[in-house]
């Protein structure tokens, strides 16, 4: 229901504008005609967020030794009631191993370190996929976790097909076949599962590829009609392509789980770089079009969104070789806001990575009001460039969209403030003016409004998939001296990164840089990329033939 305060403000808004903006009970309405906002417009709806597309969920920040676990769970092909509890398991292990005081004792610290993750709260790892189909994760105090970055979906979501329509189900199956062979399981292992399993609920069950599918196909096949496919389909492509990769190289069996766990956090990581980089680049457009001002450099169309075919066109994605790194040591180094691994996070991770919430939902609700004015399918795919190309060419457009803007700025103002905003206050968040467009005024508010939770939706998920700190165990992206967080590979990162570039083959180190570009990677610097040459050399994963860098060749040992 609009108060007297939002009524009086939309009055403003048309005697500034000339453009009629109203409200009907509670529908929005430009020049009588109905602007189709979502339900609500506070909180961390999927269609708030406009996620179809980007995402499965919109996800928040939880531990990333969980993801496979949930994937493998959901792939149950039984109901069979409810699950054992982790925590109990990890409590009577020594006394279920029945080997004798001092041997049981010695075993279960070993199987804890194999079977469990090594943080405060330890978990059960996904290492044999009995385990996940008949156990869950609880607190600390024995209750039930719920898990909140990623459903299963999140696997099938980035195996999604685009020229079959479809997840690919091959790479699912393989995945699954995988987690639930016993080939290398060693004797304690088995030992291990034996005491684990006694009183399981579903002892037998092996993980159903179809079953996991079936979930969310259906649901995947309907969001990505509705907003022309998945946002740079190219980078799932890629993960296709890597997961197979992965799958397909010769590793322990602890080895693998931890290796398909930081691969998924790589590419996640990735994904929500190129979406803040991506999409924040082109709502800057579409505010510099809406107030006539010139274009922010780095804002043109992503190649993959026009057109561009195959995994080649991630060399020319506005995130390639953004992410400027170091390589780690292992041992202490300074960093300064002149290195550009601390540059460079400062801009992708601090800046556009934590607007990322505010600019998706600033999209959402100027596609909103693009299409009442007639924006037609490109409207309803929250085409950002499609949007700033019309408002840079039609005038009366601009003006009626900057005063539908202006006039939901005031709503979710409103909303966020339960109907309390002064009239003072919600006709300042709808000023505009030469330099603040209608949609400048909307962005504006949607930060404000959000600023204590844009991290939760942004940064806080990276930290858990990338951040030393967090991942507690080799394969880290991100690291930090003191607050001061910055780009740097570790070891585990960089020689999955070899696996993944180079394959089966020997590249030139140039072209192994140039791999690294479709990832967002690059090192920082000239010096950076003899550091990085020196520490593949040391790894046993580069060889030289000269000194001349083209006789540098990058292999996976």
């Amino acid at each position: 229901m609009a108060t007297n305060n939002v009524s009086s403000a939309l009055v403003a808004i048309t005697a500034a504008t000339g453009v009629q903006v109203t409200l009907d009970v509670e529908t929005l309405k430009v020049d009588g005609r109905p602007v189709p906002l979502p339900g609500k417009l506070t909180g961390e709806r999927a269609d708030l967020f406009g996620i179809e597309g980007l995402l499965p969920t919109v996800p928040r920040a939880d531990d990333r030794d969980k993801l496979l676990w949930r994937v493998i769970a959901e792939a149950s092909p039984l109901d069979e009631g409810e699950p054992l509890k982790d925590r109990v398991l990890e409590a009577d292990l020594t006394e279920r191993l029945g080997l004798g005081a001092e041997a049981s004792r010695a075993a279960a610290a070993a199987l804890m370190d194999r079977f469990f993750n090594r943080k405060p709260l330890r978990a059960l790892l996904p290492v044999h996929a009995s385990l996940p189909l008949n156990y869950g994760h609880t607190s600390r105090a024995g209750k039930w976790s719920r898990y909140r970055m990623f459903n299963g979906g999140i696997v099938p979501f980035l195996l999604w097909d685009a020229s079959e329509g479809k997840v690919a189900a091959e790479p699912v199956e393989e995945l699954l076949s995988v987690t639930a062979d016993s080939d290398q399981l060693t004797s304690l292992d088995r030992r291990f599962l034996d005491v684990a399993l006694r009183d399981a609920p579903a002892r037998e069950a092996v993980p159903d590829a179809a079953m996991l599918i079936n979930r969310y196909e259906d649901e995947f096949k309907g969001d990505l009609e509705r907003v022309g496919g998945a946002f740079c389909q190219p980078s799932l492509d890629l993960f296709r392509r890597d997961l197979q990769t992965v799958l397909g190289t010769d590793l322990p069996r602890p080895d693998m789980i931890q290796w398909l766990t930081l691969l998924l956090s790589l590419h996640l990581t990735v994904r929500l770089y190129r979406i803040a980089v991506v999409k924040g680049g082109e709502l800057d457009a579409a505010v510099a079009a809406a107030g006539q001002l010139e274009a922010p450099a780095g804002t043109g169309r992503c190649p993959c969104s026009s057109g561009g075919e195959g995994m080649e066109c991630l060399q020319a994605c506005p995130l390639a070789g953004l992410l400027r790194f170091r390589t780690g040591s292992g041992r202490y180094r300074p960093v300064s806001t002149r290195d550009g691994c601390r540059s460079a996070y400062i801009e992708v991770d601090q800046r556009r990575l934590l607007d990322m919430p505010a600019t998706l939902v600033t999209a959402t609700l100027a596609s909103r009001a693009w299409e009442a004015l007639g924006g037609g399918d490109a409207a309803r795919r929250r085409d950002l460039s499609a949007l700033a190309t019309a408002l840079n060419t039609d005038p009366a457009l601009r003006r009626a969209h900057g005063a539908a803007c202006a006039a939901i700025a005031v709503l979710h103002h409103d909303a966020w403030h339960k109907g309390t905003p002064t009239l003072d206050e919600l006709e300042s968040v709808a000023r505009t003016g030469a330099n603040r467009p209608g949609l400048h005024a909307l962005r504006d508010d949607v930060r404000k409004m959000r600023r204590r939770d844009l991290r939760h939706q942004s940064r806080d998920i990276v930290n858990q998939l990338m951040l030393d700190a967090n991942v507690a165990g080799p394969g880290a992206l991100i690291t930090r001296n003191g607050t001061h967080g910055f780009y740097e590979i570790d070891e585990q990162l960089l020689v999955m990164l070899v696996r993944l570039i180079c394959q089966d083959r020997q590249l030139p180190y140039e072209a192994f840089l140039k791999g690294l570009r479709a990832y967002g990677l690059a090192p920082q610097d000239d010096q950076e990329r003899e550091s990085l040459a020196d520490a593949l050399e040391r790894l046993g994963l580069l060889a030289r033939y000269s000194d001349a860098g083209e006789a540098s060749f990058v292999h996976y040992a």
